[in-house]
């Protein structure tokens, strides 16, 4: 993780919609932004929900980034789905990216809505940090996926409008690693580990680490298990069922291609940029979110450290 920044110069905010209980918040932010020496701009979306909300300004700028536009920062008001938007919106672009939460989880987003206008001075004078996360790239030249192939969280094919399994090949670096009958199968990085990959028994893994995993979902053999395996390299995977479509998604995106389907998936040249504030820990938050070592008996410590309690029987 890098040090402290530099002050940022300009800042571009994205959002979808706009809760009317947080319109105060929004209120407080947008002030504290509005009057720092920091150029603003909005995307075309949340200009709008700024608008309807009446929290527009006649002097707010829209961009969407569709050319060579540079901004020191991203700011993205609503949950992790915002945040995986916003990755694949900046198209590799080496722009940091904070998650502001109007939601409830969060891993990605981690600043809590009614504490961001007292967090982002700091935050724009250089007190933050930023961490590189691993991204997934499609190579598939048979399907019309357009530009945007990049995937922070997951890239995953499953069956489409039947009930049967298909069968999903998967080889690295033309060594065959297995194949599977299921509904289909998660190829995670490191920040998908706590999405949709955890949600079918996948590990937990550290942003750190340089690996992914594989993950089938519900899969026929039982012995069938996730798997860990380095980051580099190129997975060659080949999908088939009884229908003639199945499903490939990348992250939020989800598009229907003809079966068999058969496509590559490795790193992306660029990694995601994610902005921490100072003294955030990975394994900290996912045991806070995630209620690690809760224990009706006991309760559960939030400093750390060794439980205490008496017999576990």
């Amino acid at each position: 993780m890098d040090s402290q920044k530099s002050p940022i110069q300009s800042l571009l905010l994205h959002g979808t919609m706009i809760a009317e209980a947080d319109i105060s918040a929004y209120r407080d932010v947008l002030g504290v932004l509005r009057n720092a020496d920091v150029k603003l701009a909005f995307t075309a979306v949340f200009h709008g929900a700024l608008s309807e909300m009446g929290l527009g300004d006649d002097q707010d700028g829209v961009c969407e980034l569709e050319g060579e536009e540079v901004f020191g920062m991203v700011l993205t008001f609503g949950g992790d789905g915002t945040v995986l938007e916003t990755a694949g919106m900046l198209a590799g672009r080496p722009i940091p990216v904070l998650g502001i939460n109007t939601g409830r989880l969060g891993f990605l987003s981690h600043l809590p809505m009614p504490d961001a206008a007292r967090a982002l001075p700091g935050i724009l004078k250089g007190a933050y940090k930023v961490e590189q996360r691993a991204m997934l790239e499609v190579d598939f030249p048979d399907a019309e996926l357009g530009s945007n192939l990049r995937a922070l969280n997951e890239i995953t094919v499953h069956r489409r409008d039947v009930a049967s399994m298909i069968r999903v090949s998967v080889s690295r670096n033309g060594v065959f690693i297995n194949r599977y009958w299921s509904d289909g199968l998660i190829v995670s990085t490191p920040t998908g580990s706590t999405a949709y990959s955890l949600s079918c028994g996948g590990p937990i893994i550290h942003p750190d680490s340089n690996a992914i995993v594989l993950n089938p979902i519900a899969p026929h053999n039982l012995y069938d298990r996730p798997v860990v395996i380095p980051l580099e390299g190129t997975l060659e995977i080949e999908a088939e069922g009884r229908d003639d479509h199945l499903m490939l998604t990348m992250d939020t995106r989800s598009y229907k291609v003809a079966a068999p389907a058969k496509f590559a998936v490795r790193p992306a040249e660029r990694p995601f940029l994610l902005v921490q504030l100072p003294g955030v820990d990975f394994i900290e938050t996912v045991r806070r979110k995630l209620h690690l070592g809760l224990d009706a008996r006991e309760g559960h410590s939030m400093d750390g450290g060794q439980e205490t309690g008496g017999n576990l029987r």
